[in-house]
C-alpha cells in the first residue's frame, strides 16, 4: 500500500511539473531580448545558459562564442565585427519571432543603448539582467576557469575583473534618457541567488516574475 502512494505521489508531482513548463512556454513565446550583463566571474554565462535551457522559442548569442567561431583568440581594437554581427542575428531572429538571449560583459552604456534601439526597431521589448556577485566570489571563480581558453586575455588573471570594474557604466544611468520606457532591469545575486527589480516597464511584470523564479528554483 506505502509503495502504491509513493508510486502515486511520484506521479502527481511529474504531471505538475511538466504543467509548470507548458505554462512557461506559452508565456515565453514573447519575443524580447534579454541583455546579460555584469563584471567577470559574477555568472553570467551560467544564466544565460539556464534561461536558454528553460526559454522555449529563445536563441542565446554567446560573445565569446561568436569569437571563437571567427578565430578571434584576442578581441581586436575595433570589435565592430563581432558587435555588428550580434546586430544582425538579434534582429533577424526578433524578425523570425524568436525571443533572443545576448551574454556578454556590456560594459558601457552607448552598447546597451545599441540593443535597446535594436529592439525598438523590432517593436519588442527588453530585459537587462546585471549579474552580481562579491569580489571574493568573482575571483575564486576565475580562479577554476579553463586556463587554456585565451580570449581576451588570460582568463584566469583577476586583474582583468579590475580593468573592467574601472571601465564599468553604471546601468542605472542608461534610463538617465528619453527612449527606453521598453527596457526592464533587474539585478541578479548569483552568490546569494538573490533577485532584485530595480526598473519593471509596462506589461513585463509578469516575464520578469517568471524568470525569477527560473532563476532563484534553479
Amino acid at each position: 500500500m506505502r509503495r502504491f502512494i509513493n508510486i502515486i505521489v511520484i506521479a502527481v508531482v511529474f504531471l505538475y511539473n511538466n504543467l509548470l513548463k507548458v505554462k512557461r512556454k506559452t508565456l515565453f513565446m514573447k519575443n524580447y531580448i534579454i541583455i546579460i550583463a555584469g563584471l567577470p566571474g559574477t555568472g553570467k554565462t551560467t544564466t544565460a545558459r539556464v534561461l536558454s535551457k528553460n526559454l522555449e522559442n529563445y536563441i542565446l548569442i554567446d560573445q565569446n562564442e561568436l569569437r571563437r567561431k571567427n578565430g578571434m583568440k584576442r578581441m581586436p581594437r575595433q570589435q565592430d565585427e563581432i558587435l555588428r554581427e550580434i546586430d544582425r542575428l538579434s534582429a533577424g531572429y526578433l524578425n523570425q519571432n524568436k525571443g533572443v538571449i545576448v551574454e556578454s560583459a556590456h560594459t558601457y552604456g552607448f552598447r546597451r543603448q545599441q540593443l535597446y534601439g535594436i529592439a525598438s526597431g523590432c517593436q519588442t521589448k527588453v530585459l537587462t539582467l546585471e549579474c552580481i556577485c562579491s569580489e571574493k566570489e568573482s575571483k575564486k571563480r576565475m580562479k577554476l576557469r579553463n586556463s587554456k581558453d585565451k580570449l581576451l586575455s588570460d582568463p584566469n588573471d583577476a586583474r582583468v575583473y579590475y580593468k573592467i570594474l574601472k571601465r564599468w557604466e553604471n546601468i542605472k544611468d542608461d534610463f538617465k534618457f528619453p527612449g527606453v520606457n521598453h527596457v526592464s532591469y533587474i539585478v541578479y545575486n548569483t552568490e546569494k541567488n538573490l533577485l532584485i527589480k530595480k526598473r519593471i516597464s509596462k506589461k513585463m511584470y509578469k516575464f520578469v516574475g517568471e524568470i525569477g523564479e527560473i532563476l532563484i528554483s534553479r
